[in-house]
C-alpha cells in the first residue's frame, strides 16, 4: 500500500511537469495575470510622464509681424488728428528719447490707435531702453495683437535676470493674446521657488490653459505648503479655467466658515462659473450668510444662470443693505439683461444714498438700451427742474455705453454756451464731447466757436477736431483768419492744414 501511494505520488509530480512543458492549459488563468500587471504599470507610468512633461521649457514660437491695422480703430483714430499729428507721431518714433516714446505710446494706447504697429514693432526690436520696451508691449497688449509672442515665451523660458515689471507685463500679454505654446514654461514657473511667480503664472495658466491644465490644478487643492494669497489665486483660476472635476472640492471649501473668508468667496464664484445647475441651492444658502463679500462673490457665480431663482435672487439684492452688494447686484442684472430689474435700477439712480451705486446705476441703464431705461436718461436732460450736475451724470452715461438722448445733449449744451452763468459746466459738458464725432454734435461745436470766450471757444475747436464737421469750417477759417486770436489763430489753422 505504501508502495503504491509512493508510484502515484510520482506519477503526479511527473504529468505536472509535462503539463508546465507543454504550455498547457491555454485557458488557465495564471497566463493572463501578468500582462494585466504589466498593463497597469504603463499606464500608471504614462501618467506620471504627462504630469512631468507639463512643466518645461517652451517651444518659442516663430518670429512675425503685426497683423494689419483695425480698419475702424484706424479711421477712428485719424478723425482726431490734427494736420500734421501723423507725421509728428513718425518723426517721435525715429528720433524720440526714452521720455518721449513713452508718453506718446501711451497717448496711442489711450486712443485705441492701431496705425503705428509696424513703426513700434521695428522699435521694440532695436531699442535698448526697458521702459520703452514694455510700453510697447503695453500697446500690443491692448491691441491683443500676437506678433510679439517669440518674445514673450523666451522671456518666461527664463526671466531671472529681468526686470520684474517686464517679466509682469509678460505674463498680462501671454494671458492676453492666449499663447499657448508658454504653457511648459508657465508651469515651470508655477511650481518654481519664486513665490513672485506663482500668482501671475496661475492667473496665466488660467487664460491659456485648457482640460488638461485644469487635470492639473486639482493635485494643488490638497497642497498643504500654499500661502493663503495662493490659496485664493487658485480658486479664482479653478472658477476661470471651469475645472468641472474640483466642484465637489470647491463645494466644501465654499461651505467650511472655518476656511479663509476669500477663499470662501473665490470658491462660491467658482462654482457658479462652473454653471453646474446643483450650484444655484448651494450659492441660495451661501447668500444667506451675513457676510457681504460673500453676498458679493455669490452674485458673480449665480449671473451665470438663467433661471427664475438665480434671477430672483440678482433683483432682490439690489435692494441690498451693503452698498456694495448693490453695486455687483446691479452689474448682475446688466449682464444677464434683466428687463425686470429697470425699474430698480431707475430708483437706485434717483435716490440711492451711495454716489457710486447712483453712478452705476446710470452707466447700466445706458448699457442697457432698452426703451424704459432710455427715456428715463433722455428725461433727466430735458426736465428743466433737474439740476445741471444730474442731467451730467446722464449724459456722461449716455455718451460713454448708450446711443439714445444725441440730440437732447446736443441741445442742452448749445444753451451752455450761450451762458456764462455757467462757465464750470458748460466746460465739463464740452469736453464729454470732444471724445465724440458724432454729425449730431455739430451744432454745439457751433456754438463752442461762436462764444466769446476764449475757452469755450477752444474746446468747440476740440469738437472741430474730433467731428471735422464741414458747417463748422467757416468759423474755423475765420478764426485763422483773426490775427487777433493769438493762439487759436496758430490752432485753426493748423487744423486747416494752412502753413
Amino acid at each position: 500500500m505504501k508502495i503504491f501511494a509512493i508510484f502515484a505520488a510520482a506519477i503526479f509530480c511527473f504529468s505536472t511537469i509535462l503539463f508546465a512543458q507543454d504550455g498547457g492549459a491555454e485557458d488557465a488563468p495564471v497566463v493572463d495575470i501578468v500582462p494585466e500587471r504589466e498593463e497597469t504599470n504603463e499606464q500608471a507610468e504614462t501618467k506620471e510622464n504627462e504630469k512631468i512633461e507639463l512643466a518645461g521649457v517652451s517651444d518659442v514660437p516663430a518670429a512675425k509681424r503685426p497683423k494689419a491695422p483695425d480698419s475702424q480703430k484706424a479711421k477712428a483714430a485719424e478723425e482726431k488728428d490734427e494736420a500734421d499729428t501723423k507725421e509728428k507721431n513718425r518723426e517721435t518714433i525715429k528720433f524720440g528719447i526714452d521720455s518721449e516714446l513713452s508718453e506718446l505710446v501711451q497717448k496711442l494706447i489711450d486712443n485705441d490707435d492701431p496705425r503705428y504697429s509696424d513703426e513700434l514693432y521695428d522699435l521694440f526690436q532695436t531699442t535698448k531702453s526697458p521702459a520703452v520696451r514694455e510700453k510697447i508691449l503695453d500697446y500690443f497688449t491692448k491691441l491683443e495683437d500676437p506678433c510679439l509672442e517669440d518674445y514673450a515665451v523666451t522671456i518666461l523660458n527664463d526671466p531671472y535676470e529681468e526686470r520684474n515689471s517686464t517679466v509682469e507685463k509678460v505674463f498680462k500679454y501671454t494671458a492676453t493674446v492666449k499663447t499657448k505654446a508658454a504653457v511648459p514654461a508657465v508651469v515651470a514657473l508655477l511650481e518654481s521657488d519664486n513665490e513672485n511667480y506663482f500668482s501671475p503664472a496661475l492667473t496665466t495658466l488660467g487664460e491659456i490653459g485648457g482640460e488638461r491644465e485644469a487635470e492639473y490644478l486639482v493635485d494643488y487643492l490638497d497642497r498643504a505648503d500654499l500661502t493663503t494669497p495662493q490659496r485664493q489665486a487658485l480658486m479664482k483660476v479653478l472658477g476661470k479655467i471651469k475645472a468641472v472635476q474640483t466642484w465637489d472640492a470647491l463645494v466644501e471649501i465654499a461651505k467650511d466658515d472655518g476656511e479663509n473668508a476669500f477663499v470662501r468667496c473665490y470658491a462660491a464664484e467658482a462654482i457658479g462659473a462652473m454653471k453646474k445647475p446643483e450650484s444655484i441651492p448651494v450659492l441660495l444658502k451661501l447668500f444667506e450668510e451675513p457676510d457681504p463679500n460673500m453676498r458679493c462673490y455669490v452674485l458673480k457665480g449665480i449671473s451665470n444662470f438663467d433661471t427664475k431663482e438665480a434671477k430672483d435672487l440678482v433683483v432682490q439684492a439690489i435692494k441690498d443693505s451693503q452698498y456694495k452688494v448693490r453695486l455687483d447686484a446691479i452689474d448682475a442684472a446688466a449682464g444677464m439683461k434683466l428687463k425686470e430689474a429697470v425699474p430698480y435700477l431707475v430708483y437706485r439712480a434717483k435716490n440711492d444714498p451711495e454716489a457710486a451705486v447712483k453712478k452705476r446705476a446710470y452707466e447700466k441703464l445706458a448699457a442697457y438700451e432698452d426703451a424704459e431705461a432710455d427715456k428715463f436718461l433722455v428725461g433727466q436732460i430735458t426736465d428743466k427742474k433737474t439740476s445741471d450736475a444730474v442731467k451730467k451724470q446722464a449724459t456722461e452715461a449716455l455718451l460713454k455705453y448708450g446711443k439714445a438722448g444725441r440730440s437732447e445733449i446736443a441741445k442742452w449744451a448749445q444753451a451752455l454756451a450761450a451762458d456764462d452763468t455757467k462757465k464750470p459746466m458748460r466746460r465739463d459738458v464740452g469736453k464729454l464731447l470732444t471724445k465724440y464725432s458724432d454729425s449730431a454734435f455739430s451744432g454745439a461745436c457751433a456754438a463752442y466757436l461762436s462764444s466769446q470766450d476764449k475757452d469755450t471757444r477752444s474746446i468747440g475747436m476740440d469738437m472741430y477736431a474730433a467731428g471735422k464737421f464741414s458747417s463748422c469750417e467757416p468759423k474755423i477759417r475765420a478764426i485763422a483768419d483773426d490775427k487777433k486770436m493769438g493762439s487759436l489763430q496758430k490752432r485753426a489753422m493748423k487744423l486747416l492744414g494752412i502753413e
